[in-house]
């Protein structure tokens, strides 16, 4: 049985789909991947899995860029000829699809969230996003394809847009809750952002309300930190320049995107997302299982993960709101601890990797099974 997965960057399918992979290699899949270049240092990562190299614009329109994906695409499914294909995320979710309908090949497609299309107010998102759901009707609306949603918004949404596909209700990636676990910290009292640097992941309010709270508590020490790149590809992404200029203002510190996640949240107090729209944030499933408190909107998929008992959820683009929230957790040290340690518990008994890829496995068994 040859499984192929289809994803918009490698450096993605690495931090999101790479242990789902070696589950299914485990369980007898032949594996393959289509996705963008996977750098050197990778490679002893992916030992086993073949490896198609795709030209993904993840942001772009350009049709002539497009076309080239779609071309790579034709040529993997004729040179794999899998039995299974699972596109994650939207741009994947379309292309992938349309071709393994066209080799009548049965579909899994995450669908992680709506991103930029469905977050942004530009004129641009707003035109393509009535493409975009006429484009997943066309493709994902029949019974050969599988659709996976992260949260209940997004089920209900799904459940509209394409009544005939199998949808189903997958709670994120999943957290190695080995590899990310609580370490006590007694430094300066911090707040952590982690996600790719752009204005709708709520960078932008993180920064005003770090600036704000330390002009109205001017002797109280905490550190406000920031850890991720900036994405070119995205048309939210903030410009390198705007993230060395809030560093060098001595408020915030930002660093660039690292591996060693556990050891960031390892020096933090509260991890923090003012995230407009999300799937589910991987980025929060890994802090919880870290045992730290959480900041978050009262949003699409990050409201999903964060109630009374393990954190603070907060309105979109309300910059006082934060600013409170904040004020409220360096004041009570204790709520914070007891509130990372519920974030903890439900990250055991609900986001657990293994918990996630034996649902997602169930369902590849399910859809073979039935075509």
């Amino acid at each position: 049985m040859r499984l192929l997965y289809v994803v918009a960057k490698a450096e993605y399918f690495l931090s999101h789909r790479l242990a789902l992979a070696k589950e299914a290699k485990a369980a007898g899949y032949a594996v393959a991947v289509a996705t963008t270049q996977f750098q050197k240092k990778d490679h002893p990562k992916i030992v086993g899995i073949d490896t198609f190299p795709i030209r993904f614009k993840r942001g772009g329109i350009n049709p002539f860029s497009e076309l080239k994906a779609i071309i790579d695409l034709f040529v993997v499914f004729k040179k794999n000829q899998p039995s299974l294909v699972h596109n994650v995320a939207l741009k994947p979710a379309l292309y992938g699809a349309a071709i393994a309908r066209f080799y009548k090949i049965p579909t899994i497609n995450a669908i992680n969230g709506f991103g930029y299309i469905f977050t942004s107010r530009h004129l641009k998102a707003r035109i393509l996003r009535s493409f975009v759901k006429l484009a997943l009707k066309l493709i994902l609306n029949h019974e050969s394809a599988a659709v996976i949603v992260q949260n209940q918004h997004d089920y209900l949404e799904c459940e509209s847009l394409l009544p005939r596909c199998k949808l189903s209700l997958v709670l994120g990636s999943g957290v190695d809750i080995k590899t990310f676990y609580p370490v006590p910290y007694h430094g300066i009292f911090t707040f952590t952002l982690v996600a790719r640097m752009l204005w709708s992941k709520g960078v932008g309010e993180f920064v005003k309300a770090a600036q704000l709270f330390a002009k109205n508590n001017p002797h109280t020490e905490v550190r406000f930190l920031l850890v991720g790149s900036n994405d070119p590809e995205n048309p939210e992404s903030i410009s390198l320049e705007t993230l060395k200029k809030w560093h060098s203002e001595g408020v915030i510190e930002w660093q660039e995107y690292t591996d060693d996640i556990q050891n960031i949240y390892g020096q933090t107090h509260v991890a923090v997302l003012p995230s407009y729209r999300e799937g589910l944030p991987k980025s929060l499933l890994e802090a919880m299982a870290c045992g730290l408190p959480i900041i978050t909107t009262d949003t699409v998929g990050c409201r999903d993960l964060v109630d009374d008992a393990n954190g603070i959820k907060v309105p979109v683009k309300n910059t006082k709101a934060l600013v409170n929230a904040f004020e409220r957790c360096v004041a009570d040290p204790h709520m914070c601890e007891a509130m990372g340690k519920q974030g903890r518990i439900k990250a055991e008994s609900m986001y657990s990797i293994d918990i996630i890829n034996r649902q997602v496995m169930g369902i590849y068994c399910k859809i073979l099974d039935n075509f």
